[in-house]
C-alpha cells in the first residue's frame, strides 16, 4: 500500500503509535517537505490524539544538532498532561524505547503569553514565568529505526518527546545565573555527563523566548500553569532499565528518575 500523503492520516498513525506504546512498522507516510508542512503533521498528531497539551519541549537547542539536522533553529513539540511525571518516579516506557535521557531546565508559567500581532520582548517572557526546575526529558520516537536525522519528522513527531519529569522548582529563579548554573547527570552513581545552562542556545531563558515567538507566528501561545522543557544541557545517553537516574542543578535543586 502506498503511503497516504495527507498530513491528517500521517498524523493519526503517529497519535496511534504514541497512544498503544507500539512503534510503526514503516514511517508513517512521505517525509514532511517543509517545516510548515511538519507542523502541520504535528498538530494533526495532537488533534487525533485528543490529550490535554499541558506544555511544550523544545530541541535542536545548540549548534551541534542543528548542524548534524541541517536546521538554523530549534524546534518545539508538545508535552501532553499523560507522560508528565513528578519525580521522584517510575516512568514507564514501551517496549523498544529508544530510552534517551536529556536532563534539562524547565520553566512553568504564571501568566498567559496569547498570540498576537507582535513579538513578545525578553522583560515580558521572564515576568510570565512562575519557577524554574530541574527536569529530565525521555525521549522516543514512534518508528522503528532510530534517528532519521530528518528535522521535519522530528517535528511531526511532536519532537521525539516520550516523558518529561521535574523536580522541586525554585520560585527565587531570578536569584540565579541559570546560564552558568552547573549540571551533573549520573546512573546508578556513574556520571554520565556534565554541563550548564548555557549549552541550549545560550540559556534556558532564550530558549524560552525562542519558543514564545514560535509559538506566536504559528498562532498559539503560552498558558498559565504550561510547562516548558528548554533543551539538553549535558551529554545525552541511553537510560537502562530500573537504573537511579539522578541530575544536579547547583543551588537549584536535584531530581531522580527510575526507567521502568
Amino acid at each position: 500500500m502506498t503511503p497516504s500523503t495527507d498530513p491528517a492520516s500521517t498524523g493519526a498513525a503517529l497519535a496511534e503509535a504514541r497512544r498503544s506504546g507500539k512503534k510503526l512498522a514503516a514511517k508513517a507516510g512521505p517525509a514532511p517537505s517543509t517545516q510548515d508542512r511538519a507542523y502541520q503533521v504535528q498538530d494533526e498528531m495532537i488533534a487525533a490524539l485528543g490529550l490535554p497539551v499541558a506544555g511544550w519541549k523544545v530541541g535542536a537547542t545548540n549548534r551541534e544538532v542543528q548542524a548534524m539536522l541541517k536546521v538554523d533553529e530549534p524546534f518545539y513539540g508538545p508535552l501532553f498532561d499523560r507522560w508528565i511525571y513528578p519525580a521522584p518516579n517510575r516512568i514507564p516506557t514501551p517496549d523498544g524505547s529508544m530510552n534517551i535521557v536529556e536532563v534539562e531546565f524547565a520553566f512553568r508559567m504564571a501568566a498567559d503569553l496569547p498570540p498576537r500581532g507582535q513579538a513578545y520582548d525578553a522583560a515580558e517572557i521572564a515576568d510570565a514565568v512562575a519557577a524554574v526546575f530541574p527536569a529530565i526529558e525521555i525521549v522516543d520516537r514512534r518508528m522503528t529505526g532510530g534517528f532519521d536525522v530528518n528535522a521535519n519528522w522530528l517535528i511531526a513527531d511532536g519532537g521525539a518527546n516520550h516523558a518529561f519529569t521535574f523536580g522541586r522548582g525554585r520560585a527565587d529563579w531570578r536569584d540565579f545565573d541559570l546560564a552558568a548554573t552547573q549540571v551533573r547527570i549520573s546512573m546508578d552513581g556513574k556520571e554520565m555527563g556534565t554541563g550548564s545552562g548555557a549549552a541550549a542556545l545560550g540559556g534556558p531563558l532564550n530558549v524560552l523566548h525562542w519558543l514564545a515567538n514560535a509559538l506566536n507566528s504559528r498562532g498559539k501561545g503560552l498558558r498559565a500553569g504550561d510547562w516548558v522543557s528548554t533543551g539538553v544541557v549535558a551529554t545525552v545517553f541511553e537510560g537502562r532499565l530500573g537504573a537511579q537516574i539522578v541530575g544536579e542543578f547547583d543551588g537549584i535543586g536535584r531530581i531522580e528518575a527510575v526507567l521502568a
